[in-house]
Formats: C-alpha cells, sequence, structure tokens
C-alpha cells in the first residue's frame, strides 16, 4: 500500500462522491470509523493474507473510501499494526494492588483471554511475520514493547520483595508466560485451560512461605 503520489484538486463535492466517510453525515463520529477499519484490516488478513488484502477490499469491508484510508496510514503494515491495537488486543495495565503475584496472574489471565478470543488473527500474523519481516519489526517496535513493559514492571517489584524464583533476568521472564499461553492456543491446539496462568505464575514466583498459627 502506498500513499497517493498526487494531491487530489477535485472539488470536495466530487470527493465526497466517491469517499463514503467524506459524505457521511455528522452523527458517525471518526472513531466510528476507525474500529470498522480496524475490524475490516483483521477480517481481510485471516481471509486473504497480507498480500491478498488489498485497500479496496479493506474500505469495502469497513463502508469507508481509498482515500480514507490513505490519509491515514502511509503502508499496509503501519494499518495492520494500528488496527491491533484498536481494542481487540488491548494494553495492559498495572493495577498495582500491592500483591506483585496477583498482579501477574491477572494480566496472564488477560493475556490468555485475548488470544483464546483473537486466535485466528495470531495464526495469520504467525504466518506474515515469516512472509514479512517487516511487520515483525513493526511489532517488536510498536506493538509488543508496551505490553512487555507493564509484565516486567509487576516482575521488578517481585524482585525487590524477594518473590521471584529466578529474578536475573526478568525480560525473559516477562516474556514467558504470553509465549507459553499461545502455545499452548496455537501449537497443541488443545482445549482452554483456565488453570494455565496459575501455572506459570507458579513457575516465575517462589513458593509463599506457610502461614503458621500463633500459639495460645
Amino acid at each position: 500500500m502506498r500513499p497517493a503520489r498526487h494531491q487530489d484538486r477535485r472539488p470536495a463535492s466530487a470527493v465526497a462522491a466517491h469517499d463514503p466517510a467524506a459524505r457521511r453525515g455528522p452523527g458517525r463520529p471518526r472513531t466510528a470509523d476507525e474500529e470498522a477499519i480496524a475490524g475490516a484490516v483483521l477480517q481481510a488478513l485471516v481471509e486473504r493474507g497480507f498480500d491478498g488484502m488489498t485497500v479496496d477490499h479493506v474500505a469495502r469491508l469497513a463502508g469507508v473510501g481509498r482515500a480514507t484510508l490513505y490519509r491515514r496510514w502511509p503502508t499496509k503494515t503501519a494499518m495492520v499494526i494500528d488496527a491491533l491495537g484498536r481494542g481487540r488486543f488491548p494494553t495492559l495495565e498495572d493495577s498495582d494492588t500491592g500483591d506483585p503475584r496477583a498482579d501477574f496472574l491477572g494480566l496472564l489471565r488477560i493475556v490468555q483471554a485475548t488470544f483464546e478470543r483473537e486466535h485466528h488473527v495470531m495464526r495469520a500474523l504467525q504466518l506474515e511475520v515469516a512472509r514479512h519481516p517487516d511487520i515483525g519489526a513493526a511489532l517488536s517496535r510498536d506493538f509488543i514493547p508496551q505490553r512487555l513493559d507493564v509484565l516486567i514492571a509487576v516482575l521488578r517489584r517481585a524482585a525487590s520483595a524477594g518473590l521471584l524464583r529466578a529474578p536475573s533476568d526478568l525480560e525473559l521472564l516477562a516474556r514467558l508466560g504470553p509465549a507459553l499461553i499461545w502455545h499452548h492456543c496455537a501449537l497443541l491446539t488443545n482445549a482452554p485451560d483456565p488453570g494455565l496462568p496459575g501455572r506459570i505464575t507458579d513457575l516465575v514466583f517462589a513458593d509463599r512461605p506457610p502461614t503458621t498459627r500463633s500459639k495460645r
């Protein structure tokens, strides 16, 4: 996907005639278009693959004009990365409840729910990253870091409190949970395993000391 090379000098009425988004009334906000486009991009990616995902097809699915897509995204890769971040793959939030173990477990449960819900998109991405290294580079640069940083922040608090089994490489520990969850969802084709985040948390965190009752 390449940006338009020449400025469109047609009257606004002519542009509107060819762009549903331009002629749409004020009742539908820009964010509604963006959500529709994001859904269309991911649908096209799953159904046709990155190479078969044309701008015309995405525009038809989203109910917008080609000009709308060209104005907002300079490349197809940028369009895919942006679509991933618009609700279907939510950013992670650090709740910082004071219990790092519970915070980490909660984040892994969010990751698991997302992977199980969006496994078709994840499988499509896995194939396309192998074919198009620029997609993998964009994911590593623009999508993964925010989510990884939240997990690392939780693990850093846990390490400071002496709660981790092996605190020497927090980034590796942060990657471990999502990797194991994705392996279960995509490669083993097993039934959903609600207990998996808990077992991963037990691998990362040291055993809780036994509680002792005070003698009277």
